[in-house]
């Protein structure tokens, strides 16, 4: 059993997320799908080389400097360290953004990315909060935010990544998180895109 929840783990990583949003949003419905399709491809390796594949690339680093456990029982001070790197990764993926023509709904999606990991790493100084619910919280608002401001039929889209939602959050707490930090993440994740694209 402990298996098949840390495969759920895995399959609905925190790092996949934002790339997978962005897929959303490229492929929605919207003015944003009429992009060009090499344009959407670059957009999408962009992002994907900041949120994943550069911070999958530090782990190995991570490790040898026993900043990070292989068995997921890590501290507060263990967690820390790595999501500080991955934020200025993170950082960085949105620097370049702001300085690409992009639409204003994206910019604002990749902020939002970026808002949402360092609410968590705040909030993760004094409590714990499922950073894999904050994701597929953050991926939950988008959604509803593009059926909010585009009136997109994303409603089946929605289900699936509520249903995604409920799965991980149950093998998150299978590994050991509290039920308060699954669901205070995940609307954490949830509130934060939403409001960030409805302001920005």
């Amino acid at each position: 059993m402990k298996k098949v929840v840390s495969l759920i783990s895995y399959l609905f990583h925190p790092l996949l997320m934002p790339s997978l949003g962005l897929l959303i949003m490229l492929n929605s419905g919207t003015y944003l799908s009429l992009l060009d399709p090499a344009a959407k491809r670059a957009i999408l390796f962009v992002m994907a080389l900041g949120t994943l594949v550069f911070p999958l690339m530090m782990l190995p680093i991570l490790q040898y400097r026993n900043l990070v456990v292989k068995n997921g029982e890590s501290t507060r001070e263990e967690r820390l360290v790595p999501q500080i790197i991955i934020l200025v990764l993170y950082i960085i993926t949105l620097v370049y953004f702001r300085r690409l023509p992009l639409s204003q709904a994206i910019q604002a999606y990749v902020l939002s990315v970026n808002l949402t990991l360092f609410m968590v790493i705040l909030i993760n100084l004094k409590f714990r909060v499922s950073v894999h619910a904050a994701a597929l919280g953050g991926l939950c608002g988008l959604i509803i935010v593009l059926m909010l401001l585009y009136e997109t039929p994303l409603e089946g889209l929605l289900m699936l990544t509520l249903l995604a939602s409920g799965i991980s959050g149950s093998a998150r707490m299978a590994l050991g998180n509290g039920w308060t930090e699954v669901l205070t993440g995940f609307i954490l994740g949830l509130g934060v895109v939403l409001v960030t694209i409805l302001v920005f």
